[in-house]
């Protein structure tokens, strides 16, 4: 580190529209990225509210646009990596701009992530909040987040942000972000408090903001050891700010991530790791069996930001073969023309993998559509639809919600849900079916199968289930098939832990037409 008393620009912007505040972002790191512009500190608002998608995210799979748009709420992208957020007048942004060199790296690791926490740590301490560092780049009071942070960064600089929660309206994010809030109760959007928390949550009020800003910028400066200086944008900043608005502005900057492709040839796969979420979605070229286009979307961060789209363009076109797309994809990590903290190449292959998978499902007749919502475990949709798996897994909450057999392991096929079709299915096929009423009792059923020597099983159950779980499917040995149920599933009502308990509180529905295609493909339809 350099000389103790440094002294950085402390840049405090009025708030400003989402589109400005993302333009002039790529201006202070551009520029300190030349060398043009001093280490800085910077504050900066929104108004009016914006909902701010990460860079390598799509806003149509993200944000609710239309509830936005009703609002009067800006959407925007974000030139950082990450999930979405919800940015209102009343939080504050706070950002470092600085050269590489300060820290003596040369690409963020979880150390410098940890270092840049640090300061603003040591400003809830001051105004009495006791917080800590949540890796890979969160900061948290008891569990919950209080600050989520980023970063990118351009040449030989670092652009590190973070956002303070300083009160939190739960209900306009709900609404803003793609949580179908019109079937939540009261109960769950206060649910959201297990997750985050913000000042006027832990100190029973609202500090002023400049007192906020004063003590995050002594945090600053006693944990970096440098004095800050108030500045203001230099003549080179104010210009190229001015030039760039327009771009962020745009729709072709908003939209720059669009992997809905809606053709039949399309796949997608996921993957979700400690690091974030990985979305695989490629288009195929069935006769040339290649890959067409593709796009890679998550909540990641990637280093630099747009070393994801040089990947995307050395696949596109690569055969679809494992070997050969491992090869692209392990070589470019190796080559470090990207980073993604807390991943490596091993993560993206995975769901790359899972398309790869999925597409080999569809020589067995079954529309590529339908092998979207098809998943396997512990073995390849051939070696397990051969075995004629004798058994059916079916979830507790495609059970009518007044039925008094919700939440037992059998059915009495009354006709008043989609379950009990299903499970007509399942014992017209000559299958053993059983309800499954929680994460436990799951577990114990593959045990139970496995032990008794049942060489495989088809089973129901959402993809954010199945992709958070996937592990424990893996560990438990059992050859399966997962089908992708319908209607909004726990995960995305927050009642994921009401789910795994079996007291979730929503009806969901099998897909039974899903369910008679993959039957069908294993001989099991009864004619």
């Amino acid at each position: 580190m350099v000389s103790p008393m440094e002294t950085w620009r402390l840049l405090d912007t009025p708030a400003m529209t989402a589109a400005e505040n993302m333009a002039l972002d790529e201006t202070l790191v551009e520029l300190k990225g030349e060398g043009k512009t001093p280490n800085t500190v910077h504050f900066l608002q929104f108004a009016p509210p914006a909902v701010l998608v990460g860079y390598h995210q799509s806003v149509e799979e993200e944000i609710r646009q239309d509830y936005c748009r009703n609002q009067g709420i800006h959407i925007n992208r974000r030139v950082t990596g990450g999930g979405a957020i919800y940015f209102d007048e009343s939080q504050i942004g706070w950002e470092v701009i600085c050269d590489k060199s300060f820290f003596n790296v040369t690409f963020f690791t979880e150390r410098i992530f940890r270092m840049l926490c640090e300061p603003v740590i040591a400003a809830l301490a001051h105004l009495g909040v006791h917080s800590g560092f949540r890796p890979r780049n969160d900061i948290e009071v008891n569990g919950r987040k209080i600050s989520g942070t980023g970063g990118t960064e351009s040449d030989g600089a670092f652009l590190f942000q973070g956002t303070m929660l300083t009160d939190f309206d739960a209900d306009t994010m709900l609404k803003s972000l793609r949580i179908p809030v019109e079937k939540l109760k009261a109960k769950e959007i206060d649910s959201v408090r297990e997750r985050v928390t913000c000042l006027k949550w832990e100190l029973g009020r609202l500090p002023p903001r400049e007192d906020i800003k004063t003590a995050i910028a002594a945090g600053f400066e006693s944990c970096l050891g440098i004095r800050l200086a108030p500045g203001s944008l230099t003549a080179d900043e104010e210009r190229l700010f001015r030039i760039k608005v327009p771009h962020f502005a745009s729709d072709r900057w908003i939209h720059a991530v669009a992997p809905k492709i809606k053709r039949r040839e399309t796949v997608q796969s996921a993957y979700k790791s400690e690091a974030g979420m990985i979305r695989s979605t490629v288009v195929i070229s069935i006769p040339r069996k290649r890959i067409a286009d593709i796009y890679l979307t998550g909540d990641f961060l990637t280093f630099p930001s747009s070393a994801l789209y040089d990947l995307e363009a050395c696949l596109r076109g690569a055969p679809l073969d494992v070997s050969a797309i491992e090869c692209i994809v392990k070589g470019f990590f190796d080559s470090e023309r990207i980073r993604v903290p807390g991943m490596d190449w091993r993560d993206f292959m995975k769901p790359l993998s899972g398309v790869l998978s999925k597409i080999k499902i569809a020589r067995h007749g079954i529309p590529l559509e339908h092998c979207n919502r098809i998943s396997v475990v512990n073995g390849t949709f051939d070696e397990i639809i051969a075995m004629q798996p004798p058994v059916l897994l079916l979830p507790y909450c495609a059970k009518s919600l007044d039925c008094d057999l919700r939440y037992e392991t059998v059915c009495r096929s009354c006709g008043n849900c989609d379950f009990g079709d299903a499970w007509d299915m399942g014992i017209g096929a000559g299958m053993a079916v059983r309800t499954v009423v929680s994460f436990e009792d799951l577990i114990a059923v593959l045990g139970e199968l496995k032990r008794d020597g049942i060489c495989a099983f088809i089973g129901c159950c959402c993809e954010p289930f199945y992709n958070k779980h996937v592990d424990d499917f893996k560990e438990a040995g059992m050859p399966g098939i997962l089908l992708d149920i319908d209607h909004t599933t726990c995960y995305e009502l927050d009642q994921a832990k009401s789910a795994y308990a079996g007291r979730f509180d929503r009806e969901t529905c099998v897909n039974t037409e899903l369910l008679r295609t993959v039957l069908d493909a294993a001989g099991r339809v009864n004619s």
